[in-house]
């Protein structure tokens, strides 16, 4: 049943938006070159670093559902665009960088870069874009942003149940949790490491547990 569950929550954020067309017109990206009121791109300085990467987490365990893994390995290039696919489609809409129409997000390429830092991600040395997301995420030489989907997974959130520092880093333990029962579909445990940009931390190590 949980894994039933999984493939449901997976599969609302992936599926395309039937009789959409329009990322059909976007040139493909180019190769190599339940959150407190989480506002990117201006993230209030009293944060919590915590609640600040969630939504790096929260890309980064769908991504790892997805692909039937338990420990993050960012060289694989579709899982890191799947990643970094969530986290942008998720909450990408909350920056204040971002356009919207007709369901599509305008993320310029400098958000972009932000969030793939997060997820210690160098956009300009990531493969190009995997086949199996050019249909939810696309370039556009013209505007130079990012096109993708916004995602949908209102059926799921992310719980953090606890944020302890330790000598490898900010470890961060939690659950993704089903909102109709509030079932636990899966636990994860994150390294975070403090770094120089708009989030403040980037994810060192990232574990399914249960």
């Amino acid at each position: 049943m949980k894994k039933f569950l999984l493939t449901a929550v997976i599969a609302s954020m992936l599926i395309v938006p039937l009789g959409n067309t329009a990322l059909a017109g976007h040139e493909e990206a180019p190769a190599p070159v339940q959150v407190q009121e989480f506002l990117p791109g201006d993230v209030p300085a009293e944060t919590g670093a915590a609640e600040t990467m969630l939504p790096a987490v929260h890309g980064l365990v769908l991504a790892l559902l997805n692909h039937d893994a338990r420990v993050l390995d960012l060289s694989d290039g579709t899982l890191a665009w799947e990643g970094l696919y969530n986290m942008l489609s998720l909450y990408g809409q909350l920056d204040s960088r971002t356009s919207s129409d007709n369901g599509e997000l305008f993320l310029p390429e400098e958000t972009v870069r932000d969030y793939a830092a997060a997820l210690e991600l160098d956009v300009d040395s990531l493969p190009p874009l995997p086949a199996e997301l050019r249909d939810r995420i696309n370039y556009d030489n013209v505007s130079r942003c990012y096109v993708l989907f916004r995602g949908e997974d209102d059926q799921a959130r992310l719980q953090l149940d606890s944020a302890v520092s330790g000598q490898s880093g900010l470890v961060l333990t939690g659950a993704l949790i089903y909102e109709v029962d509030g079932q636990v579909l899966t636990r994860f445990q994150a390294t975070l490491q403090p770094q120089d940009s708009m989030f403040g931390f980037s994810i060192r190590a990232l574990t399914i547990t249960g």
